[in-house]
């Protein structure tokens, strides 16, 4: 028979290995980011979170550039 848990305790005290956790308490694998590196002739790279804000950017700077998708 399963018993019940109620909701956590914010103030109760943390396991040793919940204390050497980081920021990823889930336990699992860090989420990926993706980022879109603009790259102009003339060697100005920028990068954005959206393929829209890439986009946008490229056809400001006249359409000449390149967009590469970047996994992190």
């Amino acid at each position: 028979m399963a018993v019940p848990v109620g909701p956590i305790d914010p103030h109760r005290e943390k396991s040793p290995k919940e204390r050497k956790m980081g920021c990823n308490c889930g336990g699992g694998a860090r989420q990926a980011i993706t980022i879109y590196q603009l790259t102009l002739p003339d060697g100005t790279v920028r990068h954005y979170y959206t393929w829209q804000e890439a986009d946008a950017a490229n056809k400001r700077a006249g359409g000449i550039g390149t967009i590469l998708i970047i996994n992190q």
